[in-house]
């Protein structure tokens, strides 16, 4: 009967905490170089000149997209609803499912060779999943790490730290960010072989 008290009262801790969300910093102490708020509602950001983040998009987040002449929407979500909601729009959709709780380097190179590419062709980029918090967030991290030279604690600050919505019950994606896997992605984006 101790057995199965013990596993109730670890099951409960494991949903209560994740749902629990990682604290933001207090809006004074947020760094400016951290992504800006464009619809806090729909947890969409401007992460830099060409690269956005938000929750699942809504109908009512469309006209928001348009105006900020994003050109690609990369949804992680394992399930894809974005051909219905886009599919009058000349949006560029790629998906590429993640689980939240598998989520390895693999997956983040997968995100970073879509960036790359945008990069090339002057395309901006919207990233989302359903909370806009979670892979969306180690995406974010990691364009910050390769592509605009961050050191992982400031990126991993930013994630957790936001305001976005962490959750820090996924420490498999903190572990994520070594600085072999960062190599590794970077080597990958240089020279694929």
């Amino acid at each position: 009967m101790k057995k199965y008290i013990g596993i109730i009262c670890i099951s409960a801790a494991c949903f209560v905490t994740g749902c629990m969300k990682s604290s933001a910093l207090p809006k004074d102490e947020r760094p400016s170089t951290w992504s800006q708020t464009i619809d806090k509602k729909n947890n969409f950001y401007q992460v830099s000149e060409w690269v956005y983040r938000s929750e699942q998009p809504h109908s009512d987040l469309l006209p928001e997209l348009k105006k900020n002449h994003i050109n690609i929407v990369i949804n992680l979500r394992s399930s894809d609803s974005d051909p219905e909601l886009f599919h009058d729009t000349s949006f560029q959709l790629i998906h590429i499912p993640i689980n939240t709780w598998a989520m390895n380097r693999n997956d983040l190179l997968k995100v970073m060779h879509v960036l790359q590419d945008a990069q090339m062709r002057h395309k901006k980029v919207l990233i989302h999943c359903y909370h806009g918090s979670d892979r969306t967030g180690a995406s974010i991290a990691m364009y910050r790490i390769i592509f605009q030279h961050w050191s992982i604690a400031d990126a991993l600050n930013e994630m957790k730290h936001g305001g976005y919505g962490f959750h820090p019950v996924w420490i498999n994606i903190e572990q994520l960010f070594s600085p072999k896997n960062v190599r590794w992605i970077q080597q990958q984006l240089l020279n694929p072989s």
